[in-house]
This record gives C-alpha cells, sequence and structure tokens, in this order.
C-alpha cells in the first residue's frame, strides 16, 4: 500500500470522526454546587439543655437533626423530650418531627405528638395518687422559655379511665393548667335498678 492511500484513509476516518464528535452536541457544563441550607447534621442525638443557673430545663433524644442557619432552627426527627417546666410538674413528649429555635424557644412538634405529665414523688419518695394525663394530637406548638404549649387541631384526653376528645388546647406546663376547646365526652351511667325506697 502507498503513501498516498494510507493518508487518503486517514482523513475519511478524519471527516467520519468529526461528524460523530459534532452529532454528539455540546457538552454540559460542570454542576453548579451552592451553599446548603444545612449548617450541620446528626444522628442519634441526646441532649440536655439548661436555663441560667444551670439547671436541667429538657433532655432530648432524636433520631437525627439537622440545623438550618437561615431560620435559626434544629429541625429534627423521631424526638423524646423530657421536660421539666417546675419542681412540680414533669412531662415526656414524643414527636414524629420537631422544629425547636434555641435562640426564642419557639417549638413546633408534628407527624403525630404525645404529651404525658408524670407526677413528681413526695419527699419520702412516695408517688402521687393523681392520674397521668396523657394528650395526643398531630401538632403541637409552643414556647420553651414561657413553658406555654398549644394546638389549634383536635387532640384527645386520657387520664384514667376518663377520656374525651376537644378541638383545641392550651396548656401552662409550668403551672400544670389546662384550657380545651368545644369538649365532646361519650357518658356511659350504669344501668338503672328499681327498688323499693322503703
Amino acid at each position: 500500500m502507498s503513501t498516498r492511500v494510507l493518508i487518503i484513509i486517514a482523513l475519511i476516518i478524519a471527516v467520519i470522526a468529526g461528524w460523530f464528535f459534532q452529532k454528539q452536541g455540546e457538552i454540559t457544563p460542570p454542576v453548579n454546587i451552592e451553599a446548603s441550607e444545612v449548617d450541620y447534621e446528626a444522628t442519634d442525638i441526646q441532649a440536655i439543655q439548661t436555663n441560667e443557673q444551670g439547671e436541667t430545663e429538657y433532655e432530648l433524644n432524636a433520631d437525627s437533626l439537622t440545623h438550618n442557619p437561615v431560620t435559626n432552627q434544629d429541625e429534627m426527627s423521631g424526638i423524646t423530650m423530657n421536660w421539666e417546666p417546675s419542681d412540680e410538674q414533669r412531662y415526656v413528649i414524643q414527636a414524629g418531627s420537631a422544629t425547636i429555635n434555641q435562640q426564642t424557644g419557639e417549638l413546633r412538634l408534628s407527624g403525630g405528638f404525645s404529651l404525658v405529665s408524670e407526677e413528681k414523688t413526695g419527699e419520702e419518695g412516695a408517688a402521687s395518687d393523681i392520674e397521668p394525663i396523657k394528650i395526643t394530637g398531630q401538632t403541637l406548638k409552643g414556647n420553651t422559655k414561657s413553658r406555654q404549649v398549644y394546638s389549634d387541631e383536635p387532640v384527645k384526653v386520657e387520664q384514667g379511665m376518663n377520656r374525651f376528645q376537644a378541638s383545641s388546647m392550651t396548656a401552662n406546663l409550668e403551672t400544670g393548667e389546662y384550657e380545651f376547646g368545644q369538649v365532646a365526652v361519650t357518658f356511659n351511667p350504669a344501668k338503672r335498678q328499681d327498688q323499693a325506697l322503703f
């Protein structure tokens, strides 16, 4: 084979390669990486929040936590919170997800919540005779600094054998005072028994 034939074959291959390269289209620019809205992330959280005097306000366990620096909120999933707003009151709060602003104390629980009061034991270690109150619902809002919580959605309330539903709820967890709106109670009186009086 002569050099002239090899040059012609090389030119044909170059033209075909150029044609394929042109048909591939433009190469897309590299991915544009922007700053994340998450400051930090963590899993299996176990935290303790204290007040100005160094006393424990609440203990918090969560499956995961992300901090959003734009809103300055901690966003958590699978939380359990042991909260002691006063010497007399203690609560266990569980929720599917929560957002807490550590600066303002704003709290929002969603994905279903459970708020259970726990009476503290007396000085001699004797437990209180008062049945704990359990409140369940979908969304609970409040403030850890003012120790107030509320729900504008329906809640179910249980205390021992007593149960009722309400359209809304407001609670001062420091004093243990609750206020419910539009309460609905199912009442089953005992069966009537006719007896002679004398």
